[in-house]
């Protein structure tokens, strides 16, 4: 009955691309067509062995020097692609529109595009990174979460939404150098559930990595909580 419903339903309404808008045919693969596809990037070799920062020449993984200088929390970041062009737009349209259907979408194409290095073990247990609670009643949905649950779906691991909570608002980030990222988003978050975070592998998953300042806190507190190893994975690295 699902899957008449949902034939149905793109009969009358078919799928588009989200990026020109165009009709996607059969053989495209939802949220873009092949022609805005080739537009994302998606982050290959070089690419730091820590952080996942991608390298502009040589053909090598290594460290970054920040990963040097000040090692981060968790023990691994990858992102799927590069935050531009018709994926920074997708990624807008589903956050700031509301379009979860275009998450769920969005999560798909995660799946599809294994990043080097990151392998989703079967018994990790996957946290999307949390929203305050007033960020979730005026965006109706965390985006972190969709995207999880989409991850999850291949390999059945367990999306855990409730053991790690933003437990204060914080200024928004997009506007504040990396310092000032890390002064404001320290104390932001805690475990409420320590039985299911000790000795488990966790996987952090979240839309957009920039300075990792975000999810770098999650390990540190996830971790103080006797965590096994914390790696991170987003749909796009800014």
């Amino acid at each position: 009955m699902r899957r008449l419903l949902a034939g149905l339903v793109d009969l009358i309404f078919p799928p588009r691309c989200t990026g020109c808008g165009r009709v996607l045919g059969d053989d495209d693969r939802p949220p873009f067509c092949p022609a805005c596809q080739a537009e994302v990037r998606l982050l290959r070799s070089p690419l730091c062995t820590r952080c996942g920062a991608p390298f502009d020449g040589g053909d090598a993984d290594h460290l970054c020097g920040a990963c040097l200088t000040a090692p981060p929390g968790f023990t691994l970041a990858r992102s799927v692609a590069r935050y531009e062009s018709v994926l920074l737009d997708a990624i807008h349209r589903f956050k700031y529109g509301r379009d979860a259907a275009l998450g769920r979408a969005l999560g798909r194409f995660m799946t599809r595009y294994p990043c080097p290095g990151m392998e989703i073990d079967a018994d990790a247990r996957i946290i999307p990174v949390p929203l305050h609670v007033d960020r979730l009643r005026e965006r109706g949905f965390n985006q972190a979460l969709i995207l999880a649950r989409e991850l999850a779906r291949p390999g059945g691991q367990t999306v855990d939404f409730l053991s790690l909570k933003r437990r204060h608002a914080t200024d928004p980030q997009v506007r504040l150098g990396r310092d000032a990222r890390r002064r404001n988003i320290r104390g932001a978050f805690v475990v409420t559930r320590p039985e299911r975070v000790a000795d488990r592998k966790i996987l952090l998953v979240d839309d957009v990595y920039t300075t990792g300042s975000t999810v770098g806190e999650c390990a540190r507190v996830l971790l103080a909580h006797q965590a096994a190893e914390v790696a991170v994975l987003t749909l796009a690295r800014a």
